[in-house]
This record gives C-alpha cells, sequence and structure tokens, in this order.
C-alpha cells in the first residue's frame, strides 16, 4: 500500500528489518547464573502484581536464546491445581498474529497482494459495498480499514455469538453491508471483524481452510502440539478455567465466524515455541523453521505507522512494536495481548536479547503484556 509510511517510519521499519534478519544460534548450555537472573526478573515483577491485584493463577514462561523457563502462581482451575507448561489457556487476540503471518505467506507466494481491493478475495455470492471495496487486505491486517471491533448485529447472549448461531453466512453478509465511515486507509482502530475477515480472504485466495493453513504452515513445523482451534477431550482436561474481574468463572469462550482473530488456546510451551520462531531462531528444539515462514512472521512483526498518542510505538501487522528511546536505553520490544472472558494473555518479543516471554491470567482485563515486557526488559 504506496504512501502509507512517513519518512521516519520508513527508517524504524529498515532498521528493524535488520535486527529481525539476526539470525540467533541455536540453544547452548547457559550461563551458571542465567537461571537465577531470569527467576529474579520474574520474581521482581510477578510477586507484587500478585499480592496486589490477586488473580487466580498465572503461567509465565521466558526463553532466553532458545532456553526455556517456567514460572506459575496461584491455581489455574478451581479445584486447586496448578499452572504447568502444559496448561491450555484461552490466548484470545494473540491468535491475529498466525492469521497475519498467514497473510504474509500467501502475499510472498503471489495468492495475494497486500495492496489489492479486499472484494478480489470475498468468498462467491459476497459483495462489498463501493466504498468498502476500496479497503485492502494490508488495511485489514494493520487495522487501518475502518471496519468496528465486532459485527455490530450480534446477539446479545455470549453463547448466542458462536458460528452454530451467528454463521461465517451471517458474518459475511454483514460484511458485505457494510459502509465505512471514511474511505480507506482509515485512522487506526482496533478490530477483531477486520482480522477475522483477513482469514476468510486468505483461505479465498490459498484454497485451503484457515484450520488446514494453520496446521500445515505454523502448528506442525514449530511442533505446536498443543494450539488448537477446537481442543480434543484430553486437551479440555488440562485447560484452565478462566474468571470474570470479579472473579467468578467465566464462560468457556466460544468460536466465533471471525475465529481467525481470536478463537485459539494454547499452552505456555507451545507459545515459545511460536516466539522462538517469530524472533528468527532458524531451528526450534532441532528441528528447522521452514525459511517461508521466517520470512513471513518478520514480515507481519515489521513497523508500518506511528499509533496515535500518547503510544510510543508502530503498528505492523496485528503486532504492535515500541519506539526505541536512545536517551534512556529503552529498546524496542514487539508485543501482542488477548483477552477473552476469563483469560487475559502476552507474547513479547525482545529481539535485542533474543527473548520471548508469555504470560497468561486466568482472570479477564489483566496487564500481561505489560508484566511481560517488564519481565523482558528486567532481564540482564
Amino acid at each position: 500500500m504506496k504512501g502509507l509510511r512517513s519518512p521516519a517510519s520508513s527508517i524504524l521499519a529498515s532498521l528493524f528489518v535488520a535486527l529481525l534478519s539476526r539470525q540467533p544460534s541455536t540453544a547452548q548450555t547457559p550461563p551458571a547464573n542465567e537461571e537465577a537472573a531470569v527467576r529474579g526478573a520474574v520474581s521482581t515483577v510477578m510477586r507484587g502484581y500478585m499480592a496486589s491485584k490477586k488473580p487466580p493463577g498465572a503461567i509465565v514462561g521466558v526463553s532466553v536464546h532458545g532456553r526455556r523457563y517456567f514460572f506459575h502462581y496461584g491455581k489455574a482451575t478451581d479445584d486447586g491445581a496448578e499452572f504447568t507448561p502444559d496448561t491450555l489457556v484461552e490466548i484470545g487476540s494473540n491468535t491475529k498474529t498466525f492469521t497475519t503471518a498467514l497473510f504474509s505467506l500467501a502475499v510472498a507466494r503471489g495468492q495475494m497482494e497486500e495492496g489489492e481491493p479486499i472484494q478480489k478475495q470475498m468468498p462467491d455470492g459476497f459483495k462489498l459495498e463501493p466504498l468498502a471495496q476500496k479497503a485492502t487486505p494490508l488495511q485489514l491486517a494493520s487495522f487501518q480499514s475502518g471496519m468496528p471491533d465486532d459485527p455490530t448485529n450480534l446477539p446479545p447472549k455470549l453463547e448466542m455469538r458462536s458460528i452454530e448461531h451467528y454463521t461465517t453466512k451471517d458474518f459475511l453478509t454483514w460484511v458485505a453491508h457494510w459502509k465505512p465511515a471514511v474511505p480507506p486507509p482509515a485512522p487506526y482502530k482496533y478490530s477483531n471483524s477486520g482480522i477475522g475477515l483477513l482469514g476468510y480472504l486468505v483461505m479465498n485466495a490459498t484454497g485451503k481452510t484457515w484450520e488446514q493453513q494453520l496446521s500445515d504452515e505454523i502448528v506442525s513445523p514449530l511442533g505446536m502440539i498443543d494450539t488448537e482451534l477446537r481442543p480434543t477431550p484430553e486437551q479440555r482436561q488440562r485447560l484452565a478455567r478462566g474468571h470474570l474481574t470479579d472473579g467468578k468463572d467465566a464462560p468457556v469462550w466460544p468460536i466465533f465466524a471471525w475465529y481467525a482473530a481470536g478463537g485459539l488456546r494454547s499452552t505456555a510451551r507451545d507459545m515459545l515455541r511460536y516466539g522462538e520462531a517469530n524472533l528468527g531462531h532458524p531451528d526450534v528444539e532441532g528441528k528447522p523453521v521452514p525459511p517461508a515462514l521466517t520470512s513471513a512472521m518478520q514480515k507481519a512483526q515489521t513497523p508500518i505507522y506511528p499509533l496515535p498518542a500518547p503510544a510510543k510505538a508502530h503498528q505492523a501487522m496485528a503486532w504492535v512494536v515500541t519506539d526505541a528511546n536512545p536517551a534512556t536505553g529503552m529498546a524496542s520490544v514487539v508485543w501482542k495481548d488477548g483477552g477473552t472472558a476469563g483469560f487475559s494473555s502476552g507474547v513479547v518479543l525482545h529481539h535485542g536479547k533474543d527473548i520471548a516471554v508469555f504470560v497468561a491470567i486466568n482472570e479477564a482485563s489483566q496487564p500481561a503484556p505489560g508484566l511481560g515486557i517488564d519481565i523482558a526488559r528486567h532481564i540482564p
């Protein structure tokens, strides 16, 4: 999409791509004090938070140069089970980064173009309003389409919003009647429906379902055995219990028709595998990461435009890239948050330190990515 980046944004993007292109070595024997340093950083951040906010529980996973550390707090279930690296949680909008990686792969393979009208890849039978036709897949990926956060005609009850009740046809029909308030590109507006639509465009362009692409392109190559849209009965036994902000049990997050924006369940162990691949590691647990996937992940993390003040960050494809501050020595980090009715989670990538952090809390509306950023910055 031409004309999107300012000169300053273009310079930042170039520097960021250079940083992403560094290929870290695979995990080696850790320095004697590394585990103590990681434990100290996590403790510094998490103990005060847990004591003051008192959420039911949390799991923190940290990867330093491919070496992994896990820390648990509180309880994962109402019967008192503790979190483990293999406890499943709802990762909510962290799902969006998987979808933008799949989009980047489709672009690299010539199956889509970033700046083409979204009408080109709309499923048959759904024609957009004239102004909506001017939106592009990149604008969906970077929240500049102007599309609302969620469809505006949803049933009031959460359980009635699942794909069984508010169907794919319902969603795409709503999209077909959507009229942007301003011609795209619109000012920043976070949108679940926009990334959800992007998932359908990628499916149409590639001829493969989102779940099949997820498995073939990301989950299987990275050995993410517990990352699922629809967990198996065995995996559901390992699913933590989510809680509302008042501490009461939360309903299980439905699979919406726009599931490509927020439907996945995963574990801390799997999300560190994912984080290491996003850091550019050539292999994860000794298994090579496909170079095409590495390139797609790097493309998805590349800054596109500055976010509105007071944020000191740039928007990428779903990811947020904080601006570095040379005056204070504050390095740039890449992050994404996820929230459901009962969970808060965040993925943080500190490329300068080759650190990935995943934080999941089984209570809604908690600052998981902020905690992850603090942890990454506290690790020497």
